[in-house]
């Protein structure tokens, strides 16, 4: 070899040199970003072999149990764990160098004796023919006292559960998961383990299997947060017995879970339906006793033997022995309050009140707060919290006058309360509930209503089941001298009761009537407060007769101009003769003439009568 080629294969020796070293700068280099990295890590990193010698750590295992660099080295690492938890871990040690792999939750010891719980998991490796088990160490302490104060309130529920006299269950998508011992008992069984995870509609009778779904299906889609319930269920041995109790929607573990308490109310239910058999069969007989009499002319508050009213009598008796809604058609003044009051009295409900309202009469922004009643401070200018028409209902009816004027929008939330949805007052979301009758009152046609979109179709249907057709005063002239005689009686009071002339008694019969009843009672109270008869219309058509016989050039016009004087003069001849009889008490003359105190002095301001 010549010198040039030794001096060539330096040069290539040196090349090689230069790049062995460079790589072995890289490897150092990153050997110490892997080793700053392990050491940085949070929790636990460890590395010993299958001798148990540590050969690796990071920081944290020396800032927690509190040994120094030279004492872990010296250390044996089942030193770091108690008694019963060393012997523990050297077993999964073992089995990790057996299989690969392991993970153990141990109390670890630190040097001032404090014990820590931690979870470790760790693989195997095989490096130039030893066995290393590399892992990681977590502090679970949190997790551990969460998992024991979860423990222990679980344990204080199921004691306070048990302890509870009323029965518990739990179920979600039907299956049971919970139930306590009084709702084991109740039910015939001796534990719950034959009760968990049986499907809890095998508990309800038949008869009430559609009930207990919509309940259910009402609490899953949010329409209500909680259902008061009374069904039929069965026991183990297939017995009967009625409960009582509420269901609830709750959430476990994420999963929608119901709720339900519940007790026994077999006995008072019995002993409840055994009195309404007895009140059913009274009214019953009642109501055959009466339809029994023949031409009987009065009923309650309503006057009159004829066929037409005969025949509303007996629609009141039924109506009174169903607890169906009905809805009583009629013109105005025929009486369809004094109706819903007869039925409301005979039925099954006269013990609680019924609740008038003129549907008419409620302004649009006050009716939820008047039907449902609202919270104080639900709006400006309430300044506390109002029962509505449904809360004093309950129990009893809500007699609903001129029905065709609500609006669709109330007629939704008022079937949702009919229908046991329930409803809540204004400013709040608590859902209440009311248990009432409707009997409607309207001169209108619904049914035509109800095609033309202003009254809802599902709403008419839920108030139309039994439906009372009144007939007009002009159907039933008949019942004109017992009417006449009976509102003589009331507002003659004290006094002498006069006599109807025949002949007037004749012109009762022969006018139209077209206020009905109610005009009949404000003639004859007029009579009564001003000591004259004044039947209207005849009046009012001999005065025109006689003015267009004195006038008869005159225009048409000076013939409008009568009628409105004439009116006038018999409105304030009336007006003196009740003032004059009741020494100018404007209150009592007010009442006698059917009309305002307010009414009667603006007359008077107007008519210029002089008291």
């Amino acid at each position: 070899m010549n010198e040039n080629n030794i001096k060539d294969s330096l040069s290539d020796n040196n090349q090689i040199i230069q790049i062995l070293e460079a790589e072995l700068n890289e490897y150092k280099k990153k050997n110490k970003f892997f080793e700053m990295l392990i050491t940085s890590l949070p929790g636990f990193f460890y590395l010993f072999d299958n001798n148990y010698n540590i050969h690796s750590w990071n920081k944290n295992v020396e800032q927690v149990i509190g040994y120094s660099h030279e004492e872990i080295t010296t250390k044996d690492i089942f030193e770091l764990f108690s008694g019963r938890d060393a012997k523990f871990v050297e077993r999964v040690i073992q089995k990790a160098f057996e299989t690969g792999k392991g993970d153990i939750e141990a109390e670890l010891v630190t040097k001032d004796g404090k014990k820590i719980p931690y979870f470790f998991s760790g693989v195997t490796a095989n490096i130039t023919g030893t066995s290393y088990l590399l892992g990681i160490g977590l502090d679970i302490s949190r997790l551990k006292k969460a998992q024991t104060e979860l423990l222990e309130s679980e344990a204080l529920y199921r004691l306070f559960a048990d302890r509870i006299t009323e029965g518990i269950m739990m179920f979600q998508n039907f299956q049971i998961i919970f139930v306590n011992n009084a709702f084991v008992k109740m039910f015939g069984f001796k534990n719950d383990d034959k009760i968990i995870g049986m499907d809890v509609m095998s508990f309800v009778s038949d008869n009430f299997n559609m009930y207990f779904r919509e309940m259910y299906n009402a609490l899953l889609d949010g329409i209500c947060n909680e259902r008061f319930f009374q069904a039929r269920w069965l026991t183990k041995d297939s017995n009967e017995i009625w409960v009582e109790g509420r269901a609830n929607l709750i959430q476990i573990k994420g999963k929608s879970t119901i709720l339900i308490t519940a007790r026994d109310i077999t006995e008072t239910k019995l002993r409840e339906i055994s009195m309404q058999e007895e009140a059913d069969v009274l009214r019953r007989e009642n109501v055959k006793l009466r339809s029994s009499i023949k031409d009987r002319y009065r009923f309650g508050d309503i006057i009159g033997k004829s066929p037409a009213i005969q025949k509303v009598y007996e629609l009141i008796l039924n109506a009174s022995a169903s607890n169906a809604n009905v809805i009583i058609y009629g013109e105005s003044g025929t009486g369809k309050e004094l109706v819903a009051k007869a039925i409301h009295q005979l039925s099954s409900r006269s013990s609680k009140r019924l609740v008038p309202v003129n549907c008419a009469a409620i302004p649009d922004n006050l009716l939820e707060s008047e039907f449902f009643g609202h919270k104080k401070g639900a709006f400006t200018g309430a300044n506390a919290d109002k029962s509505g028409y449904l809360d004093r209902a309950d129990g009893g009816c809500l007699f609903l006058d001129e029905v065709g004027e609500l609006n669709p929008g109330l007629q939704a939330k008022l079937l949702r309360a009919i229908e046991d949805g329930g409803y809540s007052p204004v400013g709040s979301s608590a859902l209440k509930k009311s248990d009432f009758r409707i009997i409607a009152a309207t001169n209108k046609n619904l049914l035509e209503m109800s095609k033309t979109g202003k009254m809802r179709e599902d709403f008419f249907f839920r108030i139309h089941i039994i439906p009372i057709q009144l007939p007009p005063l002009r159907s039933r002239k008949d019942d004109i001298p017992l009417l006449v005689e009976h509102f003589m009686r009331i507002y003659s009071k004290n006094k002498k009761i006069i006599k109807i002339p025949g002949q007037k008694m004749e012109e009762f019969i022969e006018y139209d009537w077209p206020g009905n009843v109610r005009e009949l009672q404000n003639v004859i109270q007029r009579f009564i407060a001003v000591g004259s008869l004044d039947f209207l219309t005849p009046m009012l058509f001999d005065n025109m007769q006689n003015s267009n016989e004195k006038n008869s050039s005159s225009n048409t016009g000076n013939n409008d101009s009568n009628l409105k004087g004439t009116i006038e003069d018999i409105e304030k001849n009336c007006i003196i003769e009740a003032l004059k009889k009741f020494k100018g008490n404007k209150s009592k003359a007010a009442d006698s003439l059917g009309i305002t105190r307010k009414t009667l002095s603006r007359k008077v301001k107007r008519l210029e009568i002089v008291i």
